[in-house]
């Protein structure tokens, strides 16, 4: 039997790294299918400090019912800052970047699976 699919993608902590030094460092997320992502926790100023060119990253931020993805976007190697720079502009705090997607058609899947839906109007 298979889980109907989420609205939105959503997110906690590895309960794993609980009461740990790294508890605060990696996150999971579920997409929109119910499919789960492990992702990296990274500030959002300066320079990456992870593969651009197999990174999908997720830009999050603070809302009232919790952490929210603002935007996901694929960057290139030489191709980061416009990124991170529309990031902030949707409000974004903090880059959460899933590394374990292995082919550039897997990383296309994990980025629609976990960008934020259209509002409806």
């Amino acid at each position: 039997m298979t889980a109907a699919p989420l609205a939105a993608a959503c997110s906690r902590p590895l309960a794993a790294l609980r009461a740990t030094s790294l508890e605060n460092q990696f996150h999971a997320w579920r997409g929109r299918s119910g499919r789960r992502y492990i992702c990296s926790v990274h500030p959002l100023d300066g320079a990456p400090v992870f593969d651009c060119g197999r990174a999908v990253v997720a830009a999050v931020r603070e809302a009232p019912a919790g952490t929210e993805i603002a935007c996901v976007f694929q960057p290139d190697d030489g191709e980061f800052a416009p990124w991170a720079q529309r990031a902030r502009r949707c409000g974004a705090s903090a880059l959460h970047v899933h590394l374990l997607a292995e082919t550039p058609e897997a990383r296309a899947d994990a980025a629609a699976d976990l960008r934020p839906a259209p509002l409806a109007i």
